[in-house]
């Protein structure tokens, strides 16, 4: 890992990212543009994640190897990339179920994107983008990163407190995904992957539930900071307030 062709990649990547995210909030002004963009984000992510087994199969001469993240739910970047599919195909862009998943792309996915970029596991088991299984990794999360920034930059998200809300139903959805997926391979007598690195992870010692909490507590803190530029009868606070 963070070797020459990592660290070019990782460069090009997030130069390519930032033109293409001021190009498109300068040239596409409506919805039409703006929807058309976040789909297309969402759908080169998946079809470059599925991609490993078209080139497989012609390669070998008609076979692919499976991978468990082909077909489960195993890890963050693959929730993320359905969450942000979903969203960027539903035609209510102003409904409850789009605002908790693009506001939970928006935050979460822009995190695991960074992650699978920086510190792709992968990548540091096998260090070289001559192998399509990892060059296709990477360009997944590097599409969908762009996809998640522009949640935002496409004006698809607001930044409020009701974030928090958002980012912690999609946690919840990774810690069901992952209980699910270890609970079926354990049902048919197979070792657990550890879905959603519940039980340990690359990175750190201290468990992905405990840094989840963290991370809500982080941004209800950051959230708040940034109410305190609005009208006090237009933070939070107020709101709540006059609801109960």
């Amino acid at each position: 890992m963070f070797n020459i062709q990592h660290i070019l990649y990782m460069v090009i990547s997030g130069v390519l990212t930032a033109i293409l995210l001021v190009l498109a909030d300068k040239f596409a002004t409506d919805d039409k543009s703006k929807n058309f963009i976040l789909k297309f984000s969402a759908f080169i992510t998946v079809v470059i994640h599925f991609s490993n087994l078209w080139v497989d199969y012609f390669v070998s001469g008609g076979n692919a190897l499976i991978e468990n993240n082909h077909i489960l739910p195993v890890y963050p970047c693959n929730v993320v990339m359905w969450m942000l599919l979903a969203a960027a195909f539903m035609e209510n862009k102003k409904g409850l179920l789009f605002q908790l998943l693009s506001e939970f792309c928006f935050y979460g996915g822009t995190v695991c994107g960074i992650i699978g970029i920086v510190l792709n596991v992968n990548f540091g088991n096998n260090p070289t983008l001559a192998d399509y299984d990892i060059l296709k990794g990477l360009l997944s999360h590097s599409t969908m990163l762009f996809g998640c920034i522009y949640m935002r930059t496409g004006r698809f998200v607001r930044i409020r407190m009701f974030n928090v809300v958002s980012v912690a139903a999609g946690l919840g959805v990774f810690v069901l995904c992952g209980k699910t997926v270890n609970r079926l391979y354990e049902h048919f007598g197979m070792a657990a992957p550890d879905g959603m690195f519940l039980n340990s992870n690359p990175y750190t010692s201290t468990s992905t539930i405990t840094l989840g909490v963290w991370a809500l507590v982080l941004l209800f803190c950051g959230l708040a900071l940034w109410e305190m530029r609005l009208p006090r009868e237009e933070r939070w606070y107020t709101k709540l307030r006059l609801r109960i």
